[in-house]
């Protein structure tokens, strides 16, 4: 509604003014915006002026217009808004693919029934990296780091409609990932992949190396396959981020000795490839996981749900400053 103001003088009468206005600059610049002369019951005052001027292009936010008539003894001056709102945000790609081992699939750590601490090494090493009962839960995939992305990104972007496939698969080494990619990648057609793998395959090795190692495994087969999917995906144009591995904690040092110094190994590898990553990059998990309370669960690898939920943010972050698209006004030194 238009905004009388006081009139002038006791005999002026109070003019209407149009009512309050809005639009959206969908390109962050000023919108022109154009209204009638205010009314005096009803009949147009001819002789009046606004200020600004009908016809101005007027900057996100809200503006006041001021209408006074040429003879303010005869009508009082009136005033009304302009609100323009900006651009709807926006993102430059909205289908993602998260493709990895359990840890991308949604394995939580969080409930913990204490079993005899001489028993954990060998329940894990059974398990085989897929958790063991009392030490974590099943798959949850509305906890998984995919599905909590999605809602990250749905609210951020309401105008667009985002999927963020879960394509984590249990158990898997970066060698069987590789194997099944190509199929993936064809079903489901993402502009990003998320890649997250390599744990399954450290197990292996440090399996096969025995329980007396406690230094890094090799790393270069698990690198290869991991160069292997990167090439893959971006023969089909699809942009990598490709993850490095999360931390593990005591528990898993226990059961697997030589874990952490082999994820360091592979995180290396992986943090090295990043030049060669063309439109992608490397995310680096580890670093701004490692020493963060509650992250990890008590199996020592998989993370709970905080952890998850941190993870998805990380990656939000990182499509947020690659491909937000939303337009910008200029700044005030004039840079775009």
């Amino acid at each position: 509604m238009a905004t009388l103001a006081t009139p002038t003088s006791p005999g002026a009468v109070p003019m209407s003014c149009p009512p309050s206005m809005e639009a959206q600059s969908t390109d962050a610049l000023p919108v022109t915006m154009t209204w009638s002369l205010p009314t005096l019951a009803g009949v147009t005052v001819e002789r009046s002026s606004c200020a600004p001027a009908s016809g101005t292009a007027f900057p996100i936010g809200t503006s006041t217009v001021t209408c006074s008539a040429d003879e303010p003894s005869y009508a009082s001056a009136c005033s009304f808004n302009i609100n323009i709102t900006p651009p709807d945000p926006k993102l430059r790609f909205t289908r993602f693919l998260a493709f990895g081992d359990s840890i991308t699939e949604g394995f939580v750590s969080e409930g913990f029934s204490t079993p005899d601490p001489l028993q954990i090494p060998a329940m894990l090493r059974a398990a085989n990296g897929r958790g063991i009962a009392g030490i974590s839960r099943a798959i949850q995939p509305l906890s998984a780091y995919p599905a909590v992305l999605q809602n990250l990104l749905t609210p951020a972007y309401m105008t667009q409609q985002f999927t963020v496939a879960n394509e984590g698969r249990s158990g898997e080494k970066a060698t069987e990932g590789a194997a099944r990619l190509m199929s993936t990648l064809l079903a489901t057609q993402p502009d990003v992949m998320i890649l997250f793998e390599g744990f399954n395959d450290i197990d292996l090795a440090l399996l096969e190396a025995g329980p007396n190692n406690t230094g890094a495994v090799n790393v270069t087969p698990i690198a290869s396959a991991l160069r292997s999917m990167v090439s893959m995906a971006e023969g089909l144009g699809v942009e990598v981020l490709l993850a490095t591995l999360t931390p593990t904690e005591a528990p898993r040092e226990a059961s697997h000795p030589g874990t952490r110094a082999s994820i360091e190994a592979l995180n290396d590898e992986i943090r090295a490839m990043a030049p060669t990553l063309g439109r992608g990059g490397v995310v680096d998990i580890y670093s701004m996981l490692d020493g963060v309370p509650g992250v990890i669960g008590p199996d020592g690898f998989h993370p709970t749900s905080a952890g998850y939920r941190r993870m998805a943010e990380i990656f939000f972050a990182e499509i947020v400053s690659r491909h937000d698209v939303t337009p910008r006004a200029p700044s005030a030194t004039g840079a775009p």
